[in-house]
């Protein structure tokens, strides 16, 4: 389908998401709103397309962001004045099984979803729940009326399910061609907001330092609530995330910005943050002319504080009283910009990643992997403004390549359930990245994980009715939320067998000879084949999220003794040819 869209135009230049068919789209817009390096792992966890998926092509649980993003995708092969509304309505479906069915009804195909989901809400993990319907048609009113249904239908789900649960926001969104165009601007173009504006301050000074210049002044809290009125979301196009909303607890720092904007607008300047403001041109205001002017305009920190400033029921006089601090920002260096809008934001899903990227460990495996053939790892830090939506073809992601470490030396849980913690975590950040790994060990776990997930992939593409009894019990162990991780975990737990050699030190093992990722995906995959048809033994431990260690450590042992009893029939095959690809120590 031709088209004259940016964001569409660069999709259909991403061979890499052709393997996903119909939900290439869908992935292509997680990517671009929620800024992930490694679509593919995504992939792996949140799809849930199939025969009889309920009207649901995708579950994703975010247990970093509290975020659960239930979505449907819709691709035309023709232009449309808008997509069909009927697919947007399908969610209505799709949240009356995740949310309302028994669990035995459920078909087995969204069990595990649906499983997740309501995990994470027993445990008070997931305050925003979103609905997407994805489409490359123009949006429109007749689709979001749909999505607003759907959006009640959760809410009532929620209130009868889920009294307490501390679900905060729950958002129905189209995502078109209008949105992705939006999304793929912002990561191109930080500040979307290009008019001239003028603004009353008093009191404020001017700073410059290495490639920026800044002025900072009080502004009133009336200035930020017409800018809002004015420009809405788009104000946050540089900011990591949109105003959360907010629920009326003392708890929930959003409720408080209003209760202080509405009953002590005097001390609202001394209780706020402030803001930190993105802007193109400053022209700071004289004596004659008391006015700071900007051109362009995006918060980078302070979206919580202008969304609740201007859902509140504060009154004009109290919001025109109401002081803010306000630094405005210039900057032209795309890489200060970038740096400008992390550490800004104490809440960006992969901020602790981003404070490690400095760390000596990353810096050396930075140097090791310019020695690894077609391969790019950043340790850590962000590449260029188009690496999300045109994805390097051998970017090796950081997040993908720590859970994939932790998922190789028996930390199953912390890769899949705490991944945030790696980071965040200075006792499981040295247990991950101790001083002794190296670049080639590093991609030993990696590419074990990949080549689980392109087993995964492989799999659900054959078509149900042509598979095995025994494809089909992989089928249904790879449905199971964190079984690539766990399989990954079982298959090291088997080194020692599959090599016939002891491992004195696990992170000493790496290919013996220094091949790219590809080839390395590739060695691993055949020693995969053989061990496939014993994942029904992992199961109990999927059963408890990897979060029950007894549960875990008995499936291990159940999959490792089927390994070594086929060990005297595989030795000189499979087994034998892996082997010679690799060394101990």
């Amino acid at each position: 389908m031709s088209t004259d869209s940016p964001s569409l135009s660069t999709f259909q230049t991403r061979r890499d998401l052709d393997k996903y068919e119909h939900n290439g789209l869908l992935l292509y817009a997680l990517q671009l709103a929620l800024d992930i390096d490694d679509i593919d792992s995504l992939a792996a966890v949140a799809l849930t397309d199939g025969t009889n998926d309920k009207k649901c092509d995708l579950v994703y649980v975010d247990h970093d962001s509290g975020r659960a993003i239930i979505a449907q995708g819709y691709t035309s092969t023709k232009f449309k004045p808008s997509a069909p509304a009927n697919k947007a309505s399908d969610l209505n479906t799709a949240v009356a099984w995740l949310f309302g069915a028994d669990r035995d009804d459920i078909p087995e195909l969204l069990r595990p979803a649906r499983d997740e989901l309501h995990e994470a809400l027993r445990q008070n993990s997931v305050r925003q729940v979103e609905l997407w319907y994805v489409h490359n048609l123009p949006e429109s009113e007749a689709v979001q009326e749909e999505l607003n249904t759907a959006r009640s239908s959760v809410r009532a789900q929620l209130e009868h399910h889920y009294p307490d649960a501390v679900v905060e926001e729950i958002i129905a969104l189209e995502v078109g061609r209008e949105k992705l165009d939006r999304w793929y601007a912002t990561s191109q173009m930080p500040v979307l907001v290009s008019d001239e504006i003028s603004i009353p301050v008093v009191g404020g000074f001017s700073q410059t330092g290495d490639k920026w210049e800044a002025y900072c002044a009080p502004v009133p809290a009336s200035w930020l609530t017409e800018m809002f009125a004015e420009y809405g979301t788009d104000l946050f196009s540089a900011n990591v995330r949109d105003y959360l909303g907010s629920i009326n607890s003392d708890a929930n720092i959003n409720n408080s910005i209003k209760k202080t904007a509405e009953n002590d607008p005097a001390r609202f300047f001394a209780y706020n943050n402030g803001l930190t403001i993105l802007v193109n041109h400053i022209v700071p205001p004289t004596e004659e002319r008391p006015v700071l002017k900007i051109q362009g305009l995006s918060i980078v920190n302070g979206a919580q504080t202008t969304g609740a400033l201007a859902s509140s029921n504060a009154t004009e006089e109290a919001l025109a009283s109401a002081r803010v601090l306000a630094r405005f920002v210039k900057c032209s260096d795309q890489q200060v910009i970038r740096e400008i809008i992390q550490f800004n934001n104490t809440q960006n899903k992969v901020e602790a990643a981003d404070f490690r990227s400095n760390d000596k460990i990353q810096d050396r495996l930075r140097r090791e992997f310019a020695a690894i053939p077609d391969a790019d790892y950043r340790g850590g830090r962000r590449g260029s403004e188009r690496d999300i939506v045109e994805r390097p073809a051998n970017l090796i992601s950081t997040q993908t390549a720590a859970q994939a470490i932790a998922a190789f030396h028996a930390m199953p849980n912390i890769a899949y359930n705490e991944t945030r913690r790696i980071w965040s975590s200075d006792e499981i950040y040295a247990q991950v990245f101790p001083e002794r790994i190296s670049a080639r060990h590093l991609l030993f776990c990696y590419s074990l994980l990949k080549a689980i997930e392109e087993a995964k992939l492989e799999l659900s593409k054959i078509p149900v009715g042509n598979r095995t009894s025994a494809q089909g019990e992989q089928a249904d162990f790879f449905r199971l939320r964190g079984s690539t991780i766990l399989l990954a975990t079982a298959t090291s737990s088997c080194l020692e067998t599959i090599l016939d050699a002891p491992l004195h030190d696990s992170w000493q093992i790496h290919f013996r000879r220094n091949i790219a990722p590809r080839e390395a995906i590739s060695n691993w995959r055949q020693i995969l084949v053989p061990m496939l048809p014993f994942v029904g033994q992992l199961k109990d431990a999927i059963a408890g999220y990897l979060k029950n260690s007894d549960r875990t450590t008995g499936s291990l042992l159940k999959f490792r003794s089927l390994v070594e009893a086929t060990r005297p029939a595989l030795g000189a095959g499979p087994y034998a040819d892996f082997g010679a690809e690799v060394t101990v120590g």
